[in-house]
């Protein structure tokens, strides 16, 4: 049985998702049909396989835009690395 997972993200984290061009189109869907929650959460609904995908896009992008040339974490990198760490597998 395939196990889905619940990931609660912010509006800010869900704004940059919806407006980001470097996730491709099946998990763009994904992000565009979030539902969205109490305040400014928004709940996303996802098999461990697409949270492993994910994760790989916002690595990759954390590469090519997450560090100044001081290697300091830019905005964006602070905001990849948070998405990194929610989109964890439990294991």
């Amino acid at each position: 049985m395939v196990e889905n997972r619940r990931i609660k993200l912010s509006r800010r984290e869900i704004m940059y998702l919806k407006s980001t061009s470097f996730l491709p189109p099946e998990l763009a869907q994904i992000i565009h049909a979030s539902l969205p929650l109490d305040g400014d959460k928004h709940v996303v609904n996802l098999s461990h396989d697409a949270a492993e995908r994910f994760r790989n896009e916002f690595t990759i992008r954390l590469a090519k835009v997450g560090f100044d040339a001081g290697y300091e974490l830019t905005s964006e990198g602070k905001l990849l690395e948070d998405l990194i760490d929610r989109f964890v597998q439990d294991g």
